[in-house]
């Protein structure tokens, strides 16, 4: 792997491909050649890009945007250096096991086949991070500065960092896709979402680079409301969906959200369907657009 073989998004920080081209379950990393230190930002492009940047950029240090196997896949790989991942829940991360539990909840079956398929089709392992970081840490690389802005809603400890010399927004899983927001994990929070999108939109960034999409440098503005307006369709199609009484298991049947499933990971999918959809049905029933009896829902 050579510099020329990298995607630049500014002229110190550069795309690092994954096989996938950025698609799940692998993600983009984002490599740092700063005048003092060398950065790899996330891991889950694959193991065999992760060793490439090992050896050809000699990395000092990797960063973590938050716990999800697309981003921390790769982690165990570059052992004996830096290793800062978010202050928030940073107990629950650093084992398979412990991450399995944070992000799947009590559902042991969709647990253990989680485990099972990061550790050999991600080939993810246990890792230990050196330090932990928050909310306006600057990490200085030497001709290049990235400060952390939390934006939760995805996940609890999910960041995005913005380069100011050029205002990129490197946005990670606010990765203005086609599918929209992923709030599919137990923690993750819609109201902290839409409130994280409205922080980001604030800022007016120049420039959003995420983990899943190349860079969106024209209309960013209209992307980000874009993104953000795919909650509400998600609620839509719920509630379209929602033509009779059902009960939770037969509105999930109808996969309203994902309308399809990647092959071999059913399970895994359909934890995070259900998962986005009881946290939609609890916001539809707090304003009265559906009822309950306990056991099915019905349309208001």
């Amino acid at each position: 792997m050579t510099k020329d073989e990298l995607i630049p998004v500014t002229d110190k920080i550069f795309i690092v491909d994954s096989p996938t081209s950025g698609r799940f379950p692998l993600a983009y990393a984002f490599l740092v050649l700063g005048t003092d230190t060398r950065a790899l930002i996330d891991t889950g492009c694959g193991p065999k890009a992760c060793r490439q940047v090992m050896e050809t950029f000699e990395v000092d240090m990797v960063i973590n945007s938050h716990c999800h196997p697309d981003h921390v896949a790769g982690n165990h790989l570059f052992k004996g250096r830096a290793l800062w991942i978010p202050e928030e829940r940073s107990r629950e991360t650093g084992t398979v096991d412990l991450l399995s539990q944070r992000l799947l909840g009590p559902d042991q079956e969709a647990a253990a086949f989680w485990r099972n398929w990061v550790r050999t089709m991600l080939s993810m392992e246990d890792y230990e991070h050196t330090d932990t970081f928050g909310h306006g840490h600057v990490f200085d690389f030497g001709g290049v500065s990235l400060e952390a802005v939390h934006t939760p809603g995805h996940l609890a400890d999910h960041y995005c960092f913005l380069e100011p010399g050029t205002n990129t927004l490197f946005s990670f899983d606010v990765d203005l896709s086609t599918f929209g927001p992923f709030y599919g994990n137990p923690e993750a929070d819609i109201p902290e979402f839409e409130a994280s999108m409205d922080k980001i939109m604030e800022m007016d960034p120049a420039c959003v680079a995420s983990s899943h999409r190349l860079p969106v440098q024209e209309n960013v503005m209209d992307e980000l409301t874009a993104f953000k307006k795919k909650i509400t369709r998600n609620r839509n199609r719920i509630m379209k969906a929602l033509d009779r009484a059902m009960t939770l298991d037969e509105l999930c049947a109808l996969k309203p959200i994902f309308g399809k499933y990647l092959p071999g990971v059913e399970v895994i999918y359909t934890f995070f369907e259900r998962c986005m959809i009881e946290k939609h049905l609890e916001q539809m029933l707090e304003k009265g657009l559906i009822r309950s009896d306990g056991e099915k829902y019905f349309p208001a």
